[in-house]
């Protein structure tokens, strides 16, 4: 990735967060999704989503926060600013479909090691500041776009 790539992605990211905080109180529909760092593995997001469909739905599994790594768009910083550098591995989208009950959730798990080189020797310096955004599909009938920030402590 470019510096130039690099920076329009930081600079959208960003934009999207504070928009998502300016607007967050007029939102209407539920964000549907929990993120949270797993309580097994602190290299590991925990993530819940909960359908507010009134009938049974059905979409393809590379939609879910953890069914694909270009499921959900994360950012990883330290403290000082510095960017961990993020990488795209080729993930194919699954033809295989899941499917939600009304009023159903599901929780999966996103990998860190997945998305960020050096992570792990990153945390033993410092905290990292963890940005994420998920765009849900229409049929959950939750906020279209989601996003947040999990602090990942550091590591001994």
């Amino acid at each position: 990735m470019t510096p130039r790539t690099l920076s329009r992605y930081l600079a959208g990211a960003a934009a999207f967060l504070i928009f998502s905080i300016a607007l967050g109180g007029a939102e209407t529909i539920p964000s549907g999704i929990l993120v949270e760092l797993s309580s097994q593995n602190p290299l590991s997001l925990r993530v819940t989503l909960r359908s507010n469909a009134i009938t049974r739905i059905t979409f393809y599994k590379y939609l879910l926060p953890w069914g694909n790594v270009n499921s959900m768009m994360l950012i990883a910083a330290t403290p000082s600013g510095q960017y961990i550098d993020r990488f795209f591995p080729t993930d194919d989208p699954s033809p295989d479909q899941v499917v939600f009950e009304p009023k159903q959730s599901m929780s999966g798990e996103v990998k860190l090691g997945n998305y960020f080189r050096g992570l792990e020797s990153a945390l033993k310096k410092s905290d990292i500041h963890l940005f994420w955004t998920y765009k849900a599909p229409d049929a959950l009938r939750i906020a279209q776009w989601s996003g947040g920030w999990v602090l990942i402590p550091k590591q001994k």
